[in-house]
């Protein structure tokens, strides 16, 4: 019975983490950029449309840097009011709009 209740609460413990690993899955579909160089991974980034940043850089920029990390920024909510001519009102319209990735460089 031990085992079986150990058994369960890592199969439990593992879907949680999987569900709760936001971060690790895109909003929108990318390609994976790390342990490219920073300008191939730019270069590959512009090319595919995805907006990215650069959320930390180490070392000194002169040297060669390459991304060591890459992270989903999630959405942001713009917000719009749309005059409706039957109603005769204004309605809000929220809309979703993704805010690409962020790197993390490293320079050696």
């Amino acid at each position: 019975m031990h085992t079986i209740t150990s058994a369960a609460a890592v199969t439990a413990a593992t879907a949680a983490a999987l569900l709760l690993a936001g971060p690790a899955a895109a909003a929108e579909p990318v390609p994976s950029v790390v342990g490219m160089s920073e300008s191939t991974a730019r270069a590959t980034l512009t090319e595919e449309g995805v907006p990215y940043t650069v959320l930390n850089r180490s070392g000194s920029a002169s040297a060669s840097c390459t991304v060591t990390e890459q992270r989903d920024r999630g959405y942001r909510t713009e917000t719009d009011m749309v005059y409706d001519h039957d109603d005769h009102e204004f309605d809000r319209v929220e809309t979703q709009v993704w805010r690409g990735i962020g790197l993390v460089v490293l320079c050696n």
